[in-house]
């Protein structure tokens, strides 16, 4: 870490209209990490190695997601301790890019990328692991005779009763939800080392996996498994820039911001890569290729229906502790656009009591249990997956356009190996995006699903052109809508087959984990093959 010998600005300390800081270091490494733990490993160790073939090129993608994480986290440190305030991407863009970039930005990750991962993880943690934890049926209809409530399950409705629960928790305090936070992200994380530790201990190497007949892997690396595997891989990482929008309620912000973000990528990583040894050690290379999920699967090869029982609850806790990372850190947002007229006012304030952004944490509430009820968040998942990419490049982009455009601003931590970092951050999400736009472009089948990423392009061009054009920029409206149309237009008449024909490559990609028609849906999905089964 480069540091510069500029003490935090004593301006940026909170005042009266400011909530207070009191997130501490081990607090924001828990808004990290736990925002990042999840499924992600489970379910996409087994298709990574799939695509890559052998262990050295499961391990090396891993790292490769490591380096991806942490190109952008250093980035967004300089950011956060530049402008530790409230709002993270917004804020950023806003002072890089202008009030209609940050607009258009921020309303997206408010009302959509936030409030659709917290229905989406709420939903799913209920469905799939709660659900067989506790021994009761919550994916079946409850209101069949309703026609417009014919789709909701005890899952909907226990997630609503979640994310109320989560809201009033962080309605108390931000340093009561950061507490809950770091309980909830250090029991997850000795669990899993537990269960990572006892795999390569117990595990036989996967002899059980060969009695049963399960072949090696012998998939070819091609160009097109790299990429379908750097798209899951992100997916395993994300999570790792949510300090970022609680930035105006961390202590030394110039410090543990930056901090916070690399140590918790340090951690997460070995954990990964110790869960990732124990699943080969327990099912076999092969094993691990062929099965769905491969925490259930190494537990009930370890010690059965009641390791597999643990499994889920630890899985449980960590999507629970990232569902709470996300109401944190979107509140946020919406505050911060409340403060600068671009949302409703009454969203800008705080509690009296608490400090904390109420109206703001009560309204993204409201939207995602609309979301819940809707029955819409597979969609708005698939819709914000490219937006999610966009905005994440912008921001990390931020630092290269602050860097000239404010070069007196103290920085309390200035980027590692800027500008290589970086740029190679802003370059792989480029890749990312051009997978996942090409994905869409060339879509195949006649449901339209394909082609829902694009609509979320859509939303966030048209709220950027419609909030030049309300600032009277007309030509800056034409060239946004513009430059994407020929864009878009350029890769539809490319003619090629998609890199990855599966939709669940598209379906996936949220800061935090799929919906649980998306799980299901990937489940179902073949894994991606060498060129001749395609």
């Amino acid at each position: 870490m480069e540091k510069t010998s500029h003490a935090a600005d004593s301006a940026s300390d909170a005042t009266h209209d400011e909530p207070p800081r009191v997130i501490g270091g081990l607090g924001a490494f828990a808004v990290v990490a736990g925002s990042m733990l999840g499924v992600g490993i489970f379910l996409f160790a087994p298709k990574i190695a799939a695509n890559m073939g052998t262990e050295l090129g499961l391990f090396a993608m891993l790292g490769l997601g490591a380096l991806f994480a942490w190109a952008g986290s250093v980035a967004c440190g300089e950011l956060g301790a530049m402008m530790p305030k409230a709002g993270g991407d917004y804020v950023f863009q806003r002072a890089a890019f202008g009030p209609s970039m940050a607009f258009a930005s921020g309303w997206v990750l408010f009302v959509a990328i936030f409030a659709g991962s917290t229905a989406s993880m709420s939903v799913a943690v209920l469905q799939f692991d709660i659900g067989p934890l506790i021994g009761v049926d919550l994916m079946s209809p409850i209101f069949d005779d309703v026609a417009f409530l014919s789709h909701v399950t005890g899952g909907h409705l226990a997630a609503l009763g979640l994310i109320l629960f989560l809201t009033f928790i962080n309605d108390l305090g931000t340093s009561v939800a950061a507490g809950v936070q770091t309980i909830l992200t250090l029991a997850p994380i000795a669990a899993l080392t537990a269960i990572g530790v006892w795999g390569l201990v117990a595990g036989d190497g996967g002899a059980s996996a060969a009695a049963a007949n399960v072949a090696p892997a012998t998939n070819e690396l091609t160009l097109a498994g790299i990429a379908a595997s750097f798209i899951f891989v992100n997916f395993v990482f994300s999570g790792w820039i949510n300090i970022i929008y609680v930035a105006s309620e961390v202590k030394d912000p110039g410090r543990n911001i930056p901090r916070s973000m690399s140590t918790a990528i340090l951690a997460v990583t070995a954990l990964y890569v110790l869960l990732a040894f124990a699943f080969i050690a327990v099912l076999g290379f092969g094993g691990l290729t062929e099965t769905f999920e491969a925490g259930t699967a190494t537990a009930e090869a370890l010690g059965g229906p009641t390791m597999r029982h643990v499994i889920l609850l630890v899985i449980s806790v960590a999507i629970i502790t990232s569902i709470n990372a996300t109401i944190l850190a979107a509140a946020r947002v919406g505050y911060a656009m409340a403060r600068d007229g671009a949302f409703v006012k009454a969203v800008g304030r705080l509690s009296p009591k608490t400090k904390t952004p109420r109206t703001a944490l009560w309204v993204q509430a409201g939207i995602a249990m609309v979301i819940v009820l809707s029955g819409t968040f597979d969609a708005i998942v698939k819709m914000t997956s490219i937006a999610m990419f966009v905005t994440g490049s912008l921001t990390v982009a931020s630092v290269f356009v602050l860097r000239r455009k404010l070069p007196d601003l103290p920085r309390p931590y200035r980027a590692t190996f800027y500008p290589l970092l970086p740029a190679l951050y802003v370059v792989l999400a480029v890749f990312a995006i051009g997978i996942e736009t090409y994905n869409a472009v060339n879509a195949e089948g006649d449901s339209g699903e394909g082609w829902f990423p694009l609509f979320g392009i859509g939303i966030l061009v048209l709220a950027w052109a419609g909030h030049l054009l309300y600032r009277r920029n007309i030509r800056g409206a034409a060239t946004v809508i513009g430059v994407v149309l020929a864009g878009g237009l350029a890769l539809k008449w490319a003619g090629q087959p998609p890199v990855s024909a599966h939709a669940a490559v598209i379906a996936v990609q949220t800061d935090a984990v799929a919906t649980a028609p998306a799980l299901k849906a990937l489940y179902e999905t073949d894994v991606p093959q060498a060129p001749p089964n395609r």
